[in-house]
């Protein structure tokens, strides 16, 4: 063989290996360029996640202070209705104490 097919031979394998070494550098730039935007990714839907359970559970808290003060409202008014009642049966139970206790005649 020549020299000169042999330095062609070494120049085409010199330059395949060059070939192979970028491209590899740009295989391991790609994955690392694709695992960057995964954990990005990630974590954008991560803070969209926790700003959605967020709302969710502010909406919720929301709702059941509304249901609790409605239900210390009713409870309220309930109260007040009974207090009324016994008020008036308080009357009465005065009433029928006093008839029994003092007699008709006004004496005891």
């Amino acid at each position: 063989m020549s020299k000169e097919i042999i330095e062609s031979v070494m120049k085409a394998e010199e330059q395949a290996e060059a070939i192979k070494k970028r491209s590899e550098k740009e295989a391991r730039d790609i994955i690392a360029k694709a695992y960057n935007e995964a954990r990005e990714l990630e974590r954008q839907m991560i803070a969209e996640a926790e700003a959605r359970a967020q709302k969710i559970i502010d909406t919720s808290r929301v709702s059941a202070e509304q249901a609790v003060e409605q239900m210390k409202q009713q409870v309220s008014a309930e109260c007040e209705q009974i207090k009324a009642q016994a008020s008036h049966h308080l009357e009465q139970a005065v009433q029928l104490i006093m008839g029994k206790v003092v007699n008709p005649d006004g004496r005891s």
